[in-house]
C-alpha cells in the first residue's frame, strides 16, 4: 500500500513539473514573439532564458520595492503600479533604460546594474502579481 502512494504521488509531482515546465516554455515563446521584445533585436541567449519566478521576486525586493512598492506609490502618484503589467512591456522599459534609449538616472542606474536575464526574470515576477489599487 505505501509503495503504491509513493508512486502515485511521484507520478503526481512529475505530471506537475511537467507542466510547469511546459508553462514555461510556452510563456517564453509568448513573450519572445511580442512586438515589444522583437523590436529590441535581443541576444539568442536572452531569448533562450527561461525566466526564473524566485529569483524575479528576489530582484523585485532588492532593487524595486523601494519605489515601487505599495507605500511608496501612495506617497509618489507619479511612479508607476508594476504589479500586473506585462512582463514583455516592463522587460522592453528595462532594456530601453540600460541602453540610454529612455531618460531618467534613477532607473538607469537600477537596469545598469541588472542582466537581461535578470530584467526578464524581474518582468516575468511583475507580471504575475495581481495589480493594486493604490487610491
Amino acid at each position: 500500500m505505501t509503495m503504491m502512494k509513493n508512486s502515485i504521488l511521484l507520478l503526481a509531482s512529475l505530471l506537475f513539473s511537467a507542466a510547469t515546465l511546459a508553462s514555461t516554455s510556452q510563456d517564453n515563446d509568448i513573450f519572445n514573439a511580442t512586438q515589444a521584445v522583437s523590436e529590441l533585436k535581443l541576444d539568442t541567449k536572452v531569448l533562450e532564458h527561461q525566466a526564473d519566478l524566485a529569483s524575479g521576486e528576489a530582484l523585485a525586493n532588492q532593487r524595486c520595492i523601494a519605489c515601487h512598492g505599495e507605500a511608496m506609490l501612495k506617497i509618489m502618484s507619479t511612479y508607476p503600479n508594476l504589479k500586473g503589467q506585462k512582463s514583455a512591456y516592463l522587460f522592453k522599459q528595462l532594456v530601453e533604460f540600460k541602453r540610454g534609449d529612455r531618460v531618467n538616472p534613477l532607473m538607469q542606474a537600477q537596469a545598469g546594474m541588472l542582466s537581461e536575464a535578470e530584467m526578464k526574470d524581474v518582468a516575468y515576477y511583475y507580471s504575475l502579481q495581481t495589480p493594486v489599487n493604490i487610491k
